[in-house]
């Protein structure tokens, strides 16, 4: 980066001489430049001006700095931590795994992003049935990953499908995870977990077997599986699939996945089944929160029987380990926290679950989000009053713990009820300084350089309230690092909680963990997106925007601008708001077409780019078959090396590219004068006679002087060229 320049280099001394020096070429007849000439005064005034301006731009602190950047719309990144895939075994029965489990590399924390069921160890068996019924068993070890199959086929027929069978059986009411490892067909950009805009190309349906006749009958059905969650939408890249098996009598051992519609533009290939497979994200949560909807406005008898009876289900790992605490949110606008008293709650230590019970005079809220449950992790209790709201403005607390997530801070912040004989609390939010807070608002800044919490002044958010005891309080607390929870592969092998001997490991390396931007590296990136901004204006942003959609595998991608199916002689004519997305897909099929679903997905993730007064068509390519009928006059020593030219011609005449990202430019037309070029770049090669052309495909013109014209989407094929020698003479 270039060094900021020294705006304050002139003083009002220079400032005055360099003006005076000007005024014999602007105005000769000014004359008199002594001090008592009005125009001097004038000069000296605008100098002193100058020089204070120069003074201020020179002085632009890092608080103008974020407030610049605030006006281009960004703010500092707060570090992230990284996030990896665990698996679990070792088990001799099925075993939970809470949500928020803790494991370690060393000193360094990993939790589990969700619960998930360890499998015992069980030989499982994978077997294929194509479409017309055929069954293939697979005799290989599908963990190990050193071998591959088509679950669906080679080409991705429709009813084909793959069965799983587990000989020990898969437990009912408990979350599995199946994780299926693709061979290298992960797309550069990977689909978000919950990601709505995707369309996948072909519809997988998972159902189990359930035997009918008791235990290993051969009469039965395939009920359809209730997938909570498919990560890998419908094998499009590696991921778990998360399931439950409802409750039932009869044990299940067979998962079944059918491709029940649609077609795959490069068919999966699974290299790898793994079960008990969990992701876990780097650090550790020592306080956290959980809200739950309270009960329904009904009548007094009603909710009187309602009352009787209710429970809470807690599910993250901290809520059986650590402390709880409970609040009930009050009726009202304002909409404070009253802290519940223990004697009026009651936790139950289930198998894998806390639950949390009331008595029947508890009087509960009404509406959603009413009841809040916290959990403290044990030695956290002394940290989680913050201190005493002061009053005054701008106080600041330090945080108790360093390497804080920002994002996953939350405080609570105090007010004494009217009679003195409780408190109330008032959620408060994090935002970056306190430019837009109003007097009301209840905001406060992390600042992570010092370590602390900074509150308002009280005229730009509230100040806290003066108060005789602690009234400053953390609901919300989870520490974690960026780079350095990047770990290798195999290296987390610790879990806290469980004295099961279970083994762990990851099988990828951990991912995405960075820590939180500098001012200048925000600075930087923001430069970049007014420089290269993400719009959709220009061919050359539409494309870069295809490029970017998660999911897809696309080879090439062109933007025509006026130009849609219809269009018969482009680019003479045009089809004005108008843009067609030619895409070739990655495929190891001949001439790749892109699939309905992703079109579908080019289409969702564009709309929001679209100009209101454009159309946008993604439409296939149009391939070209271009024959070469060459009559050629070679040297004698290259008698019967036909093949040579044709391979020449082979070569030129393809879409793709020898590196798969160039290859035959969309709508190039093919010219004799070329062919007669790549013609002579074979050795041996004296002259040629004469050529022929000839082009299969729609929309191809044959124009009088032998050369072709495609259409704009269209891409050269080569034929089968015919090709004669001529020996020459000598």
């Amino acid at each position: 980066m270039l060094p900021l320049p020294n705006l304050d280099d002139r003083n009002f001394e220079q400032l005055v001489r360099e003006a005076r020096d000007l005024i014999p070429g602007i105005f000769p007849e000014w004359t008199d430049e002594n001090a008592h000439d009005p125009g001097i005064t004038l000069l000296e005034m605008l100098a002193w001006h100058i020089e204070m301006q120069q003074f201020q731009l020179d002085r632009l602190t890092l608080n103008h700095d974020r407030k610049f950047l605030k006006l281009l719309g960004e703010t500092p990144k707060d570090r992230v931590p990284a996030t990896t895939s665990l698996s679990f075994s070792g088990a001799s029965e099925p075993i939970l795994i809470p949500f928020g489990t803790l494991l370690r590399v060393g000193e360094l924390p990993f939790e589990t992003v969700r619960a998930v069921s360890v499998l015992p160890d069980s030989e499982q068996q994978v077997s294929l049935s194509t479409s017309a019924g055929d069954i293939v068993v697979i005799d290989d070890d599908m963990t190990s990953g050193r071998v591959t199959i088509f679950p669906f086929g080679e080409n991705g027929d429709v009813g084909a499908s793959i069965v799983i069978t587990l000989w020990n059986g898969l437990p009912h009411s408990m979350p599995l995870s199946l994780w299926i490892e693709l061979e290298e067909q992960n797309p550069e950009h990977r689909i978000p977990a919950r990601y709505k805009h995707f369309t996948p190309s072909g519809k997988v349906e998972w159902s189990y077997w359930q035997e009918q006749g008791g235990e290993e009958s051969p009469v039965g059905s395939w009920i359809p599986v209730m997938l909570e969650r498919d990560e890998t939408y419908g094998m499009h890249q590696s991921g778990p699939i998360l399931f439950t098996i409802p409750q039932g009598a009869v044990p299940v051992r067979q998962i079944r996945a059918v491709l029940t519609a649609g077609e795959y533009n490069d068919p999966p290939r699974i290299r790898r089944l793994v079960w008990n497979e969990v992701f876990a994200k780097q650090g550790q949560s020592l306080c956290m929160t959980e809200c739950f909807d309270g009960i329904e406005e009904v009548s007094s008898a009603s909710q009187a029987e309602a009352a009787a009876t209710p429970h809470i289900e807690l599910e993250h790992a901290l809520f059986q380990q650590g402390s709880l605490a409970v609040q009930f949110k009050q009726a009202g606008p304002a909409g404070g926290w009253s802290d519940v008293q223990e004697s009026d709650y009651k936790v139950e230590l289930a198998a894998d679950r806390v639950l949390l019970t009331f008595p029947a005079h508890v009087k509960l809220p009404s509406g959603k989000q009413s009841i809040r449950v916290i959990a403290l992790s044990p030695g956290f209790e002394e940290h989680i009053y913050l201190g005493t709201g002061t009053g005054i403005s701008g106080q600041e607390l330090l945080l108790p713990i360093q390497q804080l997530l920002p994002d996953m801070l939350r405080i609570q912040v105090g007010w004494l009820a009217e009679d003195q004989s409780a408190m109330v609390w008032y959620d408060w939010e994090r935002v970056w300084d306190f430019d837009e807070s109003t007097a009301d608002s209840h905001h406060y800044v992390i600042d992570e350089a010092e370590g602390v919490v900074r509150f308002s002044d009280g005229v730009h958010g509230v100040a806290p309230p003066s108060s005789p005891c602690p009234n400053i309080r953390i609901i919300s607390y989870r520490t974690g690092t960026g780079v350095a929870g990047n770990v290798k592969e195999n290296t987390i092998h610790e879990f806290d909680f469980f004295n099961y001997p279970l083994h762990v490991t990851n099988l990828y390396p951990a991912y995405g963990g960075a820590e939180a931007e500098t001012l200048n590296e925000a600075m930087h990136r923001a430069k970049l997106s007014i420089i290269d901004p993400k719009c959709g204006i220009t061919a050359e942003d539409i494309e870069k925007r295809v490029k970017e959609i998660p999911g897809l595998r696309i080879v090439r991608v062109k933007a025509i601008p006026g130009y849609n199916t219809t269009t018969k002689n482009y680019p003479k004519e045009r089809a004005f708001g108008h843009i067609s997305l030619v895409i070739v897909p990655y495929s190891r099929k001949p001439l790749p077409r892109p699939s309905i679903g992703m079109i579908q997905t080019i289409r969702t993730h564009l709309e929001p780019y679209r100009l209101l007064t454009t159309t946008l068509h993604v439409i296939p390519p149009e391939y070209i078959r271009v024959t070469v009928r060459a009559i050629i006059v070679v040297h004698p020593r290259y008698e019967g090396r036909e093949d040579d030219v044709r391979q020449m011609l082979s070569k030129w005449l393809q879409p793709y590219g020898d590196d798969a990202s160039t290859g035959w430019e969309f709508g190039k037309s093919i010219y004799k004068s070329d062919v007669y070029d790549i013609v002579h770049r074979v050795p041996g090669v004296q002259y040629i006679q004469d050529v022929w052309l000839r082009a299969e495909g729609r929309n191809v013109n044959h124009e009088e002087g032998g050369d072709i014209r495609i259409p704009p989407n269209g891409l050269a094929i080569s034929g089968d060229h015919d090709i004669e020698f001529i020996i020459s003479n000598g």
